[in-house]
Order: C-alpha cells, then sequence, then structure tokens
C-alpha cells in the first residue's frame, strides 16, 4: 500500500516556485526538476538529435548548491534556483 506522500506526489497540489533560466524567470511546480525540462524552458522544445548538445548548469541549488547537468539527470528545484542552458550544433 502507498503511503500518503506516494499517493500526491505530482498531482498538481504543489505551489509554483520562480526559478531563472537562462536569465528569464519561470514558474515550476514540482519538487525535481530534470535535464529535458530545463532545455524545454530555455529554448521551448527539446530536440533529441545527435547533432545538436545541450548543456545546462546551475547554481543557488540544494545539496550540491551547484552543478552541471547531462541528459536523464534530474536535481531537487529550490526558490530562485540558476540556470543556464545552451544549444550547440554540431553540423
Amino acid at each position: 500500500m502507498a503511503n500518503q506522500e506516494d499517493k500526491h506526489e505530482g498531482q498538481g497540489n504543489e505551489k509554483p516556485v520562480t526559478i531563472i533560466v537562462n536569465g528569464r524567470e519561470e514558474q515550476f511546480t514540482g519538487k525535481r526538476i530534470t535535464f529535458q525540462q530545463v532545455i524545454e524552458l530555455a529554448f521551448g522544445t527539446y530536440e533529441d538529435n545527435e547533432n545538436i548538445v545541450y548543456t545546462v548548469s546551475y547554481s543557488k541549488g540544494d545539496n550540491p548548491d551547484e552543478g552541471t547537468m547531462v541528459k536523464g539527470d534530474e536535481v531537487k528545484v529550490k526558490k530562485e534556483m540558476i540556470f543556464n542552458a545552451t544549444r550547440t550544433d554540431k553540423s
């Protein structure tokens, strides 16, 4: 039997927090954010293409308070956390 926390996880009853993505304030609802979600907030879409390389770094996080993310990663979200994402085309 699932505990109460599991039942409420991801059901949209969390309050949004303000995070900064590439210098812009964004509202994010959830306890954790994925690499792909950061890219989508930064560029509008995520392209899974071998010729496109995305890089994500963050600061003002919560243990660790700064670092980098790669595809498949997720980190705990903290109010006013800063994310910097870049997109490079290898072609």
